[in-house]
């Protein structure tokens, strides 16, 4: 007879071993690297129906600090006005562009193209590139003004492939954003600093990452998720992916519950399909580590709880002993979650965290399990489609 004490021993075995491993690395994380050269780094924008937001994007690149800079905006066969709102931009900062072409290696390219998906549309600005490095953002997104310099200097080796931008998500306001806020300082930075620790990040995201350019090749397709595809590419190669904790990038995030589910199915979806992939390829045992560690607990540490929860209690627990097991479980999920979000505390030390708590573990437990069977679903049917957001002013 299995026991609600069994249950708690075979979840800790699991759970405890993986979080110290995360929270070691963590802490390990901090280390001081020295400054790059001033290289030429290219920016490659992908844009598809980006009209609202692409002017703040360029705005933001236009201010950087870091002056040695290409920049590539790529229109994939926008059905919107953004076509119109580059060609603006560039009508209204002409005299702030044309006096960066004569002071520094600075020169703007703007390329209208039929819609070929987004990784077509990076590949073909990668094809027009000249820097040594190349930097992605997504037209949704902006940068700090120091974003590009703070992320060059990461790249201290030669061994440095690629590094992670810092994505912090713009909540407008909205409750559902301000979760995915939170969400990203927990998924996105403390995992992926964890991860940075040994070179092991998994995923360089679209939003704002940056490639040496001989670790980098081109953009992988062939999946929905071309940045996580991308990245296990270059570590395949022998590279060390790391990631640039002051190197800010600010990004939209879904503000309807239908797009924050379409987003995550998305996710999902790409996640398996890299996964399948990628299963055969050599990587580093540190690599291969990480790949499991991604794979069980990212794609199906979801399932296995609530498996367990929902099979095993019906079969071999007392009946009257299921709803004290749930109780348990909803409990035990807290407590993890509340280890997780001391470390998001620690980082934006906003006290609103710890009442996010239940609600997380509900949603963890609602949109995400949602999401992770869809995406299943989705990737056995093969479709690969640059599904578009509702976008906003940012």
């Amino acid at each position: 007879m299995v026991s609600i004490n069994h249950l708690i021993i075979f979840w800790l075995i699991f759970d405890i071993p993986y979080l110290t491993w995360r929270i070691v690395l963590y802490l390990l994380h901090f280390d001081k690297v020295r400054k790059m050269g001033h290289p030429l780094v290219t920016v490659l924008v992908p844009a598809y129906n980006e009209e609202l937001c692409i002017k703040k994007t360029l705005q933001s690149l236009l201010v950087q600090s870091y002056s040695n800079l290409e920049i590539i905006v790529i229109n994939d066969g926008s059905t919107d006005r953004t076509k119109e709102k580059v060609n603006e931009f560039l009508r209204e900062h002409e005299k702030e562009i044309n006096k960066k072409r004569r002071k520094s290696n600075w020169e703007f390219i703007f390329i209208d193209q039929k819609n070929t998906g987004k990784a077509g549309a990076m590949n073909k600005g990668l094809s027009k590139s000249q820097g040594e490095f190349i930097t992605s953002i997504d037209a949704d997104s902006y940068l700090s003004r120091s974003s590009i310099e703070s992320i060059l200097k990461y790249f201290d080796k030669d061994n440095v492939g690629a590094v992670a931008g810092n994505i912090k998500g713009i909540s407008h306001n909205k409750f559902i954003g301000y979760l995915q806020t939170v969400e990203y300082e927990l998924g996105v930075n403390i995992f992926r600093r964890a991860q940075a620790t040994l070179g092991n990040v998994m995923v360089t995201p679209g939003a704002f990452s940056c490639y040496r350019r001989k670790a980098l090749k081109k953009f992988e397709d062939g999946t929905v998720t071309e940045d996580f595809d991308t990245s296990i590419r270059i570590l395949e190669r022998g590279y060390k992916i790391v990631t640039a904790s002051d190197a800010y990038a600010f990004t939209q995030v879904p503000l309807s519950y239908s797009d924050l589910i379409k987003q995550r199915v998305r996710w999902q979806q790409g996640g398996l399909e890299v996964f399948a992939k990628h299963l055969f390829h050599s990587k580093r045992f540190l690599v291969k580590l990480e790949w499991v560690f991604t794979f069980f607990y990212t794609f199906y540490g979801t399932f296995t709880k609530v498996l367990s929860f929902l099979i095993i209690p019906f079969i071999v627990i007392d009946k009257e002993l299921i709803l004290p097991a749930l109780a348990i479980f909803y409990g035990y999920t807290i407590i993890i979650n509340t280890i997780l979000f001391s470390l998001v505390y620690s980082k934006i030390r906003d006290i609103k965290v710890f009442l996010l708590i239940p609600i997380y573990s509900l949603y963890f437990y609602t949109v995400i399990l949602y999401s992770t069977f869809v995406g299943q679903l989705v990737a056995m049917q093969n479709k690969k489609k640059w599904e578009k957001l509702k976008r906003y002013h940012m």
